[in-house]
């Protein structure tokens, strides 16, 4: 949680946040999905798609968390490869946004693999971020 902006979360928090991704659902249609390992069907974090406030305009925001114990092993990636096809091909999204602290190298990474651009720099929850975009295929 180093790069997160909001710290790591409490039980109470943890369930708060449980209910954000099923009102996505019920609101939008998408959100964040539970990210499990195929072997064990082990919970190890979550990834999606969700509406979030950049530069005061509601945006498709890719997101994705790990527990550190699989970081490194191309499963964010997998993962978010995933949720953005299906933005792409369900949702009919124009683009999809990435929101990434700049020291979070790692997560740079992952955003360039799905094939993600640099587009400029925001203040998220407080933070100096930099916004990635990717645009759909015509």
């Amino acid at each position: 949680m180093k790069f997160s902006p909001t710290d790591v979360f409490s039980i109470s928090q943890t369930q708060e946040k449980i209910e954000s991704f099923i009102t996505s659902y019920k609101k939008f249609g998408f959100g964040k999905w539970a990210v499990t390992l195929k072997e064990s069907d082990r919970l190890i974090g979550y990834c999606g798609i969700a509406v979030e406030q950049i530069d005061n305009k509601d945006e498709k925001e890719i997101g994705y968390r790990l527990d550190s114990k699989y970081w490194g092993k191309g499963l964010a990636t997998e993962a978010a490869i995933g949720a953005i096809e299906y933005g792409f091909e369900r949702f009919e999204f124009p683009y999809i946004l990435g929101i990434v602290e700049r020291s979070n190298t790692a997560s740079v990474r992952i955003l360039e693999k799905l094939g993600m651009r640099y587009e400029r720099e925001t203040v998220f929850y407080g933070a100096k971020m930099d916004v990635y975009r990717l645009d759909a295929v015509a």
